[in-house]
Parts: structure tokens; sequence; C-alpha cells
């Protein structure tokens, strides 16, 4: 599996130097999964990151016996059920596979090594973790103050490769709209 667009993440995160990058590679699995497997389901503890190296995986939560969706995960991005991956605690969220997705993955065990033997991974983990959180609450904000129609037009403008990627349903649920709405919103356009 290649590993170089990983290693390109990494690199611009922090100043590493070639070897720190190829010996960090030995840390990281290369896992497949089919289309509708998990990376992660609610209710089990996850103890593994993942970056997708093709594919897409979406992650939601259950409630109230309907799927929520909260993220997508294409290819150069990162996966984690963030809370309970931090808190080593059952998850609320769940990741699965929409297509076929090759993953490199990364347990944490090995993370906190990497974080203990050189403090540059201390700084991608910081900066990632700013990245998920920004994007979690500009998408809070966007639910809460945007109308459908914005919703989808800022989806379709800074997130295009999506439409590509991800079924309809879990577009409107992102959306938090319903497929017959986006279905209408697309058609007006």
């Amino acid at each position: 599996m290649d590993t170089e667009s990983l290693k390109s993440l990494f690199g611009s995160l922090a100043p590493f130097t070639v070897k720190e990058l190829d010996e960090a590679m030995d840390f990281f699995s290369p896992v497949w999964l089919e289309r509708n497997d998990y990376f992660c389901r609610a209710g089990q503890i996850t103890d593994r990151i993942a970056y997708v190296c093709s594919g897409a995986l979406r992650s939601y939560y259950l409630i109230n016996n309907r799927e929520h969706t909260t993220f997508f995960q294409l290819p150069g991005t990162i996966a984690v059920a963030l809370p309970g991956f931090i808190q080593m605690s059952p998850s609320h969220e769940s990741i699965q596979a929409l297509e076929p997705s090759e993953l490199l993955v990364l347990h944490r065990r090995d993370l906190y090594r990497l974080y203990g033997e050189n403090w540059k991974w201390q700084q991608v983990g910081r900066i990632l973790m700013e990245q998920y959180y920004i994007q979690l609450e500009n998408h809070m904000i966007s639910l809460q103050s945007h109308s459908a129609t914005e919703r989808y037009e800022q989806l379709l403008s800074h997130q295009p490769e999506i439409f590509q990627h991800v079924q309809l349903q879990f577009i409107a649920s992102y959306l938090g709209i319903s497929p017959e709405t986006l279905s209408r919103i697309r058609k007006s356009k």
C-alpha cells in the first residue's frame, strides 16, 4: 500500500526528516474494508485511527433509531471515533465503508509511543485534533444557521468530490434534511 501521501500529510504538519517518516510507517498496518464493513461500531471501544488511502467512509450516530451522518472520510483524510479513542470508552459513533476502502491503521498504543519519542508527533496530533474540532464546529453552526439550500451549495462548492463517492441518502443526513428535500434542491439547481 502506498504510504507516500500519508508521509506527505505528516510532512506538511511538522518538520520531519525522511528517516523519521519512513521509520514511523512501520507502525501503520494496511486494512481493507468492503462496502458496508465497519471500521468501528457504536458501543465498542476503539483503539485505532486510520488514514484513508482509497475509498470512502462515513461517521454517524444512531439517535432514536435514526442515523445522523457527521463526517465523510475520503482519500487523504483521517478516520477516528475521537471521543471513544481518547477516553478508551465505548464509542457513540460508527464509521462505515461506503465503498471498498484501503486504510493505513495506527493503534492507540503506537500513537502514544510516537508522541513520547518525538515532539513532532505531538504537533501532528494537536493540529489534526484542531482540524477535527473546527470541521465539527463549522458543521454544527451550518446546521443551525444556514438554510438547507445554503448547506447543499456550501458542500457542493467546498467538497464536490463527496457527490462522486457518497449516496444521496447519506448526504441528506449530513445536511440535516430528508432525501426528498435534497432531491428538490438538486432539481431546482
